[in-house]
């Protein structure tokens, strides 16, 4: 049975800010189960743990000194290593279930105790590729419902049922999540659907008929902000969150890696995306 988590002793939060900034931490490609060392980074299910104790102490530093009231969170998904491959056997620390529990209590503490020193508006992406089941042989996405992000996002959601100081947002049933900001219009997904990112921000538009000012994506590993268009007051921009987990002997291959780290983009009520706050893990 799913217990709720205890209360933490909550802080009065008072905030200059209100209504004129607000902050937006991504938390993206966590890959709870992966197990390696590669020339720059080494990662397990103990890591893991201890990347968030050092994600919650900065947060919390960081909500202290600019005096926050609320901050909000997007969870982007891959938060697990999953089975899309055999190769996959080879690389999990543990089982896809036990590793689905494990990382949907590590995220549920974390925004509980978070929320002692502010309010949080928690978003979390439906779904990813690597948090996908593929049985019987099926190809990617060919039963894209069938995605433990629902089993971790509900997950949290209990657990957190208590705290009227965490909102947890879900969009079951689709592959994207809204996020009001200020007056601005977002839109987040794993970003694994996307064929061409820097049209990604038009192309959503157009498909829901609705103009997004931001498009948060994971998927990518490096984080990256590109300007694709412009407002009267604010640059269009598509948000590339870095990932959680880091490089891997995968991207070293390829020359590629980056830090693991976590962002935290700042935005302006009268000039949109502003400010980025880069957390590093490793």
């Amino acid at each position: 049975m799913i217990t709720t988590l205890p209360l933490p002793e909550f802080y009065p939060t008072i905030s200059e800010l209100e209504n004129v900034k607000e902050y937006v931490l991504s938390i993206a490609d966590i890959h709870a189960g992966a197990t390696f060392t590669s020339e720059n980074n080494e990662y397990s299910l103990d890591i893991c743990k201890e990347r968030f104790e050092t994600l919650l102490g900065e947060t919390i530093q960081f909500v202290q000194d600019k005096n926050l009231s609320k901050i909000k969170v997007i969870e982007m998904g891959d938060s697990i290593q999953g089975l899309l491959r055999l190769s996959d056997l080879k690389l999990n620390e543990s089982s896809v279930v036990e590793a689905t529990v494990f990382v949907s209590r590590l995220i549920a503490q974390f925004l509980n105790e978070l929320s002692a020193y502010c309010y949080v508006e928690y978003y979390h992406v439906p779904t990813s590729n690597h948090s996908q089941n593929r049985p019987l042989g099926t190809k990617a996405s060919e039963i894209a419902t069938e995605d433990v992000e629902y089993v971790i996002s509900h997950y949290i959601k209990d657990v957190l049922s208590n705290n009227n100081r965490v909102t947890v947002n879900l969009n079951s049933g689709k592959e994207y999540i809204k996020i009001p900001i200020l007056d601005y219009n977002a839109i987040a997904m794993h970003g694994h659907q996307i064929k061409n990112i820097k049209d990604s921000l038009k192309d959503l538009s157009q498909l829901h008929r609705e103009f997004y000012d931001f498009v948060f994506l994971a998927h990518y590993h490096s984080g990256s902000e590109m300007i694709v268009g412009e407002s009267i007051i604010n640059d269009s921009e598509v948000l590339i969150c870095p990932s959680f987990v880091g490089s891997d002997p995968y991207s070293d291959s390829l020359m590629v890696g980056s830090k693991a780290s976590c962002k935290i983009f700042g935005f302006d009520y009268y000039k949109g995306h502003t400010e980025t706050y880069k957390i590093l893990l490793n």
